[in-house]
């Protein structure tokens, strides 16, 4: 099995991978993947854990958070200067499409299921068929 094989399948959230084993593991684009490679080489972070890979992305739903401003000041990647909401937007689609683990799935799911429900809040009744 292969590095990325092994984190794909891995239940254990909290087990530390290097970076660009996790980022290989992951398959972002080149783009999303250079500005998540600067964001963590700025901080000195050399290995994480699945969960704190996925609390650079979105908050833990454990986190409370008061309101939707709230929530996206709680997104660590969103503080790297040119990730903006396209970038974002293809991390997250990534991360969600990824082959990873039932836990990793599960947990994921959750969160963005959070992020979600943020939205709703925001806007409810503001969708239209443009």
């Amino acid at each position: 099995m292969t590095a990325s094989e092994i984190i794909r399948s891995s239940q254990d959230l909290d087990a530390r991978w290097a970076i660009q084993s996790l980022l290989n593991a992951v398959g972002f684009r080149t783009r999303v993947r250079g500005r998540v490679e600067d964001y963590l080489k700025e901080r000195g972070v050399e290995e994480l854990s699945l969960r704190e890979f996925m609390d650079l992305f979105l908050p833990p739903t454990s986190e409370p958070i008061s309101d939707f401003t709230d929530f996206w000041l709680h997104v660590a990647i969103l503080q790297q200067p040119q990730f903006g909401p396209y970038l974002f937007d293809s991390a997250l689609l990534t991360l969600t499409e990824t082959e990873m683990s039932p836990a990793f799935s599960s947990e994921w799911a959750s969160r963005i299921c959070k992020m979600k429900l943020f939205e709703l809040r925001v806007s409810p009744a503001n969708k239209r068929r443009q």
